[in-house]
């Protein structure tokens, strides 16, 4: 019964071997300029390949070491904005 639970915490959703929501973000972010490149310009998008793979290898070689990474940018965003401080100290406090 436990085993699923385990398996989600070990092992996080990838996208061709890269944590799950770095590499939608690379793909949310390439794709808009390649079909913006395609239509003023008109490029051909194999010249978009390279990048979205260089960025897509990067987001693999550091997903090995931070599997966790999708959980990272997740959480990132209610803390992002920094605490206010009671006292008059360096640094933010999360509690006085």
């Amino acid at each position: 019964m436990r085993a699923p639970i385990l398996k989600a915490v070990s092992a996080p959703p990838r996208l061709f071997w890269a944590p799950f929501l770095p590499a939608a973000a690379n793909m949310a972010m390439q794709m808009p300029f390649m079909f913006i490149g395609m239509g003023l310009w008109k490029l051909n998008p194999i010249f978009f390949i390279p990048s979205i793979l260089l960025v897509h290898l990067f987001l693999i070689i550091y997903g090995a070491k931070e599997p966790h990474l999708s959980k990272m940018m997740a959480s990132y965003g209610p803390m992002a904005k920094p605490s206010l401080n009671i006292y008059k100290e360096k640094g933010n406090k999360l509690a006085p």
